[in-house]
């Protein structure tokens, strides 16, 4: 019976040469910088994701689903006059690339341009695992944003000296979080509106965001923090019926502290291993 089940796994994997794998790779990233990712935010049958898709980022948290992923991966780097973290990606190069059959592993390193910060151009490396679906879409991905800790603290830096004209760390962080809090705010005024109403009011929303709630870790991108909402902010705009909860004082199932770091780490999450037949 083992045999026979392998039989049908083999027959049913799909098989792409290197060549195709990194064309696949390499179409991906093009259409993650900005402008391009601008096509995706709302793509369906021209989306790179499966509508089934599976996503992982190591920050954050998982993703099911096309809408979803192409609201995130695409969605969260495309507005340059938005205030944002990271800002937009500009360009990329692919330093290391191993490829099988549909699976390819790939480490990238990003030219991301933080516009909010006077236009602080930083690179941001990103390592992946992504399966292919037979049509050449993504079924799978996992990544991880490396080093992404300092990333944050070189950001943070170059905000403090920039906009708040201050070295102090915790300064800055106070400042930093006044402002992404009311940023945060003013789009729940504009878009959670009706039954996505999660604040009575705006200042109500920024006392809660800046006041009682943590401002978060590099890891805590997907837990109960303001990082995790400046997150999805960006996302509200697309889908206030899905993104207003997250933003909101419950988190919704995203900004939300339900797993240790263990669960975290042990979690089996996707469908396929990303290991190739053999």
């Amino acid at each position: 019976m083992y045999v026979f089940l392998q039989m049908l796994f083999v027959a049913a994997t799909v098989a792409f040469t290197f060549d195709e794998l990194w064309a696949l790779q390499n179409s991906l990233w093009d259409q993650f910088l900005y402008p391009a990712n601008l096509l995706q935010i709302n793509a369906t049958e021209s989306s790179v994701f499966a509508e089934n898709v599976q996503g992982r980022v190591d920050i954050t948290r998982t993703f099911d689903g096309r809408e979803l992923n192409n609201e995130y991966i695409f969605g969260l780097f495309s507005d340059p006059e938005h205030l944002s973290l990271v800002g937009i990606p500009t360009a990329y190069k692919i330093t290391q690339f191993a490829a099988n059959e549909n699976i390819a592993s790939a480490t990238t390193i990003f030219t991301f341009n933080a516009t909010s910060f006077n236009n602080t151009v930083v690179p941001v490396t990103i390592d992946t695992w992504i399966l292919f679906n037979a049509d050449g879409k993504i079924a799978q991905y996992d990544a991880t944003f490396r080093w992404f800790g300092w990333l944050l603290d070189t950001l943070l830096g170059a905000a403090g000296r920039l906009l708040f004209n201050t070295t102090d760390p915790a300064e800055t962080q106070t400042r930093l979080g006044d402002l992404l809090a009311d940023t945060i705010c003013q789009t729940h005024e504009d878009y959670c509106v009706g039954e996505n109403v999660q604040y009575p009011s705006k200042a109500e929303c920024v006392d809660f965001l800046a006041n009682k709630t943590r401002f978060g870790k590099a890891y805590e991108l997907g837990r109960n923090t303001l990082l995790c909402r400046e997150v999805h902010e960006h996302m509200v705009r697309h889908r206030p019926e899905v993104h207003c909860p997250h933003i909101g004082p419950t988190g919704g199932d995203y900004c939300v502290d339900d797993k240790t770091y263990a669960d975290v780490v042990t979690e089996i999450y996707f469908r396929e291993p990303f290991i190739p037949v053999g």
